[in-house]
């Protein structure tokens, strides 16, 4: 009994699917070339300074962090307060147009409505410079 022998196929290259995926990486690569050169131009202006008397800026930056600790209780600055007493000085603050940067920082067992009591406060003062701090673990 005679085996018969099978030869193996040669594989085959496909070019077609080959020359799709280098035209569509060559597109993809041209369209994003422009956006580079954009990114490295800057359009700045650099300050002049005037040689006049210098005055006093009304509105000096102001930073203040406000701690929040569990069951309401407050502190801005280190001096403490209650969420009354806040409301009406951040409402102060902004009617003056002072720029306040404000961080919020709390305690690990202080309930997130705390904190968003005090978020809250500052947007209704129309205080958008907030920022919140994580405390280093003990």
């Amino acid at each position: 009994m005679k085996l018969q022998r099978h030869t193996p196929k040669r594989g085959r290259i496909e070019i077609i699917p080959m020359i799709d995926t280098i035209l569509i990486l060559l597109i993809f690569y041209m369209s994003f070339s422009t956006f580079s050169k954009k990114e490295k131009r800057m359009d700045s202006r650099l300050p002049v300074i005037a040689k006049t008397n210098r005055t006093a800026p009304n509105n000096v930056p102001l930073d203040l962090t406000i701690h929040v600790f569990n069951h309401g209780r407050l502190t801005v600055n280190g001096a403490e307060y209650e969420i009354t007493s806040l409301r009406d000085s951040l409402m102060q603050l902004s009617s003056i147009s002072q720029v306040a940067t404000l961080v919020i920082e709390g305690e690990t067992d202080t309930s997130y409505q705390s904190v968003i009591g005090v978020l809250d406060i500052c947007a209704q003062a129309h205080l958008t410079n907030v920022a919140f701090r994580p405390l280093p673990t003990k």
